[in-house]
């Protein structure tokens, strides 16, 4: 080949990693904004399902230590 030719198809492959990259770039702030708008979508979400919660120091009954259950009065 021509040393034009070579440098033609070099010329192109830069363009192209050039391209490249700058969609990589593109498509990593469109999943970096995608993540926050599902961030705060949720986040009313997660604050109904705190808000739900016991405290951290209630006592949640162990359904399996009570003493009547459906078997025992059969």
């Amino acid at each position: 080949m021509q040393q034009a030719e070579l440098a033609a198809i070099r010329e192109t492959g830069r363009g192209r990693q050039a391209q490249m990259v700058e969609t990589l770039r593109v498509m990593r702030d469109m999943r970096r904004e995608m993540g926050d708008m599902q961030a705060e979508l949720l986040a009313p979400r997660e604050q109904r399902r705190r808000a739900r919660q016991p405290a951290p120091d209630t006592r949640i009954p162990d359904h399996q230590d009570a003493s009547g259950d459906a078997d025992s009065h059969v």
